[in-house]
């Protein structure tokens, strides 16, 4: 996984695009330096976001045109006060960079709109309101493929961000099978996935299959943890084959961490105590150890998701309260030039100080302590190395090719003369499905 310093955008889209300059100030948080839609959070009183399908809320925010099932944005600001959220949406290349169409290209409707769906908290210890937009609406509806960035800000003032989602549009114009496989090469038989997939494009016209597609596979729902840009290693009569040895190689991991804290009266899953301390809730989790390098655990988990949900009430989007977890991580002795974070949705797979441990010397574990919403989420140990720029999943959790995890692929496709790429066809498959 790749850390990412957001940084200002290009100004010269000013020159390039006159139509689109008054996207340009979302757009200078929104892109990082090499003009990447991140998914980013820059408000910490924002919490508990969750974008999906409709009906399917631990769902990709993968929509197909003309769909009748639209996608729902859900998330809390812990304030007593009502604020207002407006929002945007920008179109963008299969890279993640913004595309070349102007908004009258890809949108019908009002290019800024305001998210005028909320509730306020009730029988809670912790007040917040709740935000909901569903997409498209009546103010916007949307005329091509692709992807997409949701940039959302405060009131009407666009330098105020407060976070972006991604999303897709998919024309599922063509078929595509794929299965996780236990990988040829012998050094990566024990510990990841190969994941090899045929594009059927029967009925739909490529011309040129090198130059105009490209494809990308996802883990887990981690945005930046991707094999991206692959091209067919062959090309037959209506069928692209990417049955690589290398280049479609994953860690498997080990799965997920997960615990419950949907009850504030009874101990539930992986929960040590619970305690009142006013005016709010704490979770002491039990203490994790690292796994064992060579074992694989075999549990039941979300992929690294979560699921809000309150014993005590009925209606959870605005009865469950939010809690402190505490969480625990014995190790004799702190990892060597490096950090470890707790990782997953619940902290929107994002490493700040606040999912940032801490070693403790004399209890000889490491600490941290996030304020969550109520309900059973998962999680897991990561470790970056002060000379490194990529994560590890297996220096804590180890990495094993029975793992089961959830993979997303997309493939696009830029027709001749065309000004931005298509998402073609969409799958998602698992591996080692129980």
């Amino acid at each position: 996984m790749m850390i990412k310093k957001i940084k200002p955008g290009l100004i010269l889209i000013i020159l390039l695009f006159p139509a689109a300059i008054h996207v340009l100030k979302a757009q200078d948080a929104a892109f990082d330096k090499d003009g990447i839609a991140r998914e980013i959070l820059m408000d910490e009183s924002i919490r508990t976001l969750q974008f999906y399908r409709e009906g399917w809320i631990n769902s990709y925010p993968i929509m197909t045109m003309n769909s009748d099932v639209p996608l729902v944005l859900e998330f809390d600001e812990l304030t007593s006060d009502v604020n207002q959220f407006s929002y945007l949406v920008i179109h963008c290349n299969a890279d993640w960079t913004q595309s070349d169409l102007y908004e009258q290209e890809y949108m019908e409707g009002f290019f800024e709109n305001q998210i005028s769906d909320f509730q306020t908290s009730f029988n809670t210890y912790y007040n917040y309101t709740h935000f909901q937009l569903t997409l498209p609406n009546r103010d916007i509806m949307f005329k091509r493929s692709g992807n997409y960035v949701l940039i959302v800000f405060r009131e009407y003032d666009r330098e105020d961000i407060v976070f972006t989602r991604r999303f897709m549009i998919s024309e599922a114009s063509v078929g595509i099978e794929a299965k996780a496989n236990r990988p040829i090469l012998t050094s990566y038989r024990d510990c990841c996935h190969e994941i090899d997939i045929t594009i059927n494009t029967t009925g739909y016209r490529i011309d040129a299959p090198y130059s105009e597609t490209t494809l990308s596979i996802y883990q887990n729902g981690v945005w930046d943890y991707e094999i991206k840009g692959l091209k067919p290693l062959f090309v037959n009569p209506e069928e692209l084959v990417y049955d690589y040895q290398q280049e479609n190689i994953f860690d498997g991991g080990n799965e997920f961490r997960l615990f419950d804290t949907k009850n504030t009266n009874v101990r539930s899953y992986y929960v040590q105590n619970i305690e009142y301390v006013s005016p709010y809730f704490h979770f002491e989790l039990k203490h994790d150890k690292a796994n064992p390098p060579h074992l694989y655990f075999d549990r039941e988990d979300m992929n690294g998701k979560f699921f809000i949900e309150s014993s005590q009430g009925s209606e959870p989007a605005v009865d469950a309260d939010y809690v402190f977890v505490h969480f625990t991580l014995d190790m004799p002795l702190p990892l060597a030039n490096g950090t470890v974070y707790i990782a997953g949705e619940l902290t929107n797979w994002q490493f700040t100080e606040s999912n940032k441990m801490k070693y403790d010397a004399g209890t000889s574990a490491y600490h941290a302590t996030l304020l969550l919403k109520q309900g059973i989420y998962n999680y897991r140990y990561m470790y970056l190395n002060d000379d490194q720029k990529v994560f590890s999943v297996s220096e804590i959790e180890g990495s094993h090719y029975e793992t089961e995890n959830e993979y997303l692929i997309l493939f696009y496709h830029r027709k001749a003369g065309e000004r931005y790429d298509r998402l073609a066809g969409h799958q998602i498959i698992h591996s080692n499905i129980r």
